[in-house]
């Protein structure tokens, strides 16, 4: 549904960024692998995987499309 965020990195953590992309503020959750790329950038594009369950719809990010997949395998 939402394949990718490109937008200004407003916070980050290492399991959660928030990327402020057209004056809404997505909370993405990341692997310590992508948090050790994006470094300290102000912009950033992360491809996404969003999880709908029952109680909670999560947004995953990933700086390469082939952790993405490997996370697409996994779950």
């Amino acid at each position: 549904m939402i394949a990718h965020i490109n937008g200004r990195l407003v916070e980050k953590a290492p399991t959660h960024v928030i990327i402020d992309c057209g004056g809404v503020g997505y909370f993405i959750h990341i692997s310590l692998n992508t948090s050790s790329k994006i470094g300290n950038e102000e912009n950033c594009k992360l491809f996404t995987e969003l999880i709908v369950r029952e109680d909670a719809q999560l947004l995953y990010g990933f700086m390469e499309m082939a952790e993405k997949k490997l996370f697409q395998i996994l779950i």
